[in-house]
């Protein structure tokens, strides 16, 4: 096999070599070189700040979520805390009907008017807020005296056996 050096112009060499020629060319080898590993290191650029923004974005979802799930649970906390109010105030007043409100710098809860499931039974419904979120529960008590006997406790998305005020 015998190799020939092809005059390095550029342009007009052929895209296929002969059998026998070689392309040898000193003064380009070295740029294509330089250029691949350019191009190579863009890449991988390119790639890392594409991850880091997907991990920027990311983060800034994950905190998002976790404020809003905060929002929430304190919520519940302020309904189930309306609930015991209503329920120590109904011990305390025989007249105590419901309908009041109650403010903390984080929130407020609202207790409905007190329902009946049964002649015997009451319902109290609380509404808890913090922020944009809003949980309510619907409690049916069984007795007040001597002992509070609570027969259901649920989270409801809507008021039924409670009076709308």
């Amino acid at each position: 096999m015998r190799l020939s050096l092809l005059p390095c112009a550029g342009l007009h060499q052929p895209k296929t070599l002969r059998p026998g020629f070689a392309r040898l060319c000193p003064a380009t080898t070295g740029l294509r070189h330089g250029f691949v590993f350019l191009l190579s290191v863009l890449a991988v650029g390119v790639i890392a700040a594409a991850t880091a923004a997907s991990l920027l974005l990311l983060g800034g979802a994950a905190e998002s979520t976790s404020y809003t799930v905060e929002q929430s649970m304190q919520a519940m906390e302020f309904a189930r805390s309306c609930v015991e109010r209503g329920l120590q105030d109904a011990r305390s007043d025989m007249a105590f009907a419901g309908d009041r409100s109650y403010s903390w710098p984080r929130g407020s809860c609202r207790l409905l008017q007190i329902g009946t499931a049964t002649d015997s039974e009451d319902v109290f419904c609380a509404e808890g807020r913090s922020g944009l979120a809003v949980r309510r529960l619907e409690v049916e008590v069984a007795t007040l005296y001597p002992d509070v006997k609570i027969r259901s406790w649920n989270e409801v998305k809507t008021f039924t056996r409670c009076p709308a005020t």
